[in-house]
């Protein structure tokens, strides 16, 4: 589905918000290469990709050598908030076709806001896991008083009511769920779709 949104935009330049094992990162280079094979003009794409970590992304970086698309992809370490930050004022305002956002769930808001002073008018934001498990279909009420319980829980405090890990997660939902009502309202954006595959999926446009 992206590949084939790429290939409809003629994109030149993506933005990934997360590698993990760098998978996504390859089938995105992967299209912008057959892209410019099948051009009649030469032009410079690429992966732009963020990740906090290097750790699991040694795994993409091999096989991002074997399909050799490695020079396509301008793989990016440190905290994606300051790595946006940099690339806003490297590339400027509006040089971006479209923005995977697949990180921390806890930035989604924040990494939403900084793709859309980079994304072109007319390119794509994509966010990933927006279903998060169906933990978005919590009652609100129970996500702000779970929040609640969070702010006010000592986090050495092991016999809390929810563990660590699990609050978390809740946390990490309302999170995603606070974005994803944001955005349905959001006049800076067109053509919401919300997609239910895998994990769920939003598409917006960039007015």
């Amino acid at each position: 589905l992206l590949c084939l949104l790429l290939e409809m935009m003629d994109a030149k330049t993506v933005v990934e918000i997360g590698v993990f094992r760098g998978m996504t990162t390859l089938a995105f280079a992967l299209c912008l290469r057959r892209l410019e094979e099948k051009s009649e003009f030469s032009h410079k794409r690429r992966v732009i990709a963020l990740d906090i970590s290097e750790e699991f992304t040694e795994i993409g970086k091999k096989s991002w050598h074997q399909a050799g698309v490695e020079k396509i992809i301008d793989f990016r370490v440190g905290d994606a908030k300051y790595s946006l930050k940099t690339l806003l004022e490297e590339e400027g305002e509006e040089s971006v076709d479209l923005c995977f956002i697949d990180a921390d769930k806890s930035s989604y808001d924040d990494y939403y806001e900084k793709c859309l002073k980079i994304t072109k008018k007319g390119g794509l934001i994509v966010i990933d896991n927006t279903l998060w498990g169906a933990r978005v279909l919590i009652n609100d009420n129970i996500l702000d008083a779970l929040h609640n319980i969070n702010e006010n829980t000592d986090a050495r405090n092991t016999d809390s009511l929810v563990s660590k890990t699990n609050m978390n997660t809740i946390m990490d939902a309302k999170s995603i769920k606070d974005l994803t009502k944001k955005i349905s309202s959001d006049e800076r954006v067109e053509r919401v779709c919300f997609l239910t595959i895998a994990d769920g999926v939003t598409i917006c446009r960039k007015k």
